[in-house]
């Protein structure tokens, strides 16, 4: 495989994982934790946890979009 062939290869699987991770992202911005306290109320909210892997994610897909434009040809 020749260091061009291997760019686009990298390229593109980044760009397939961006997607995935993107579609993750939008997914669970949408999403709640949710508590059911005594079987007839349920308490919803976003988890810090949550919160922080969302900002994770959005962070690492901006870092491969940047990565991408570097490695695609001009």
């Amino acid at each position: 495989m020749t260091p061009s062939s291997r760019n686009e290869a990298d390229a593109k699987l980044l760009a397939e994982a961006i997607a995935a991770l993107r579609e993750l992202v939008s997914r669970a911005s949408e999403t709640n934790d949710r508590s059911f306290d005594d079987g007839h109320s349920v308490d919803e909210w976003k988890s810090d946890e949550l919160r922080a892997a969302i900002a994770r994610a959005e962070a690492v897909i901006e870092k491969a979009e940047t990565a991408i434009a570097e490695l695609s040809p001009r």
